[in-house]
């Protein structure tokens, strides 16, 4: 990896921050893996889960649900989140949930994106 490419992650990062000062690592990871992943279909021609998700990230469910519910519109009753991912019912099963970038959020990944093509 070149000086060039790590410049391009520090800025990236930078401007993930910028979106919110205090984000965890583990919680942009999920952001991250949502932009990757939030298309994918399955053999049996689904959308990913969550679960499946927290698999692809190295992270429990658990904690997955908590990450998204700090990436999407509410992160607690008193305290909202980002507004970048967005979660909602599969539908083939109600205790199972899909994910998804919201506009805002999809905004944020082209810009990652254009940073780091910046280095190539």
């Amino acid at each position: 990896m070149s000086t060039r490419h790590v410049r391009a992650l520090f800025e990236a990062n930078r401007r993930l921050l910028a979106e919110h000062r205090d984000i965890p690592v583990t919680v942009a990871l999920t952001l991250l893996g949502v932009a990757i992943w939030e298309d994918h279909v399955d053999s049996a021609g689904e959308l990913m889960s969550l679960e499946d998700l927290a698999v692809k990230i190295g992270t429990s469910p658990s904690s997955l649900s908590q990450h998204t519910r700090y990436l999407g519109h509410r992160y607690r009753e008193d305290k909202p989140g980002l507004g970048l991912v967005e979660t909602r019912e599969h539908p083939h099963s109600g205790r199972k949930k899909m994910f998804r970038l919201t506009p805002t959020g999809r905004g944020l990944i082209r810009q990652l994106d254009l940073i780091l093509k910046k280095a190539d």
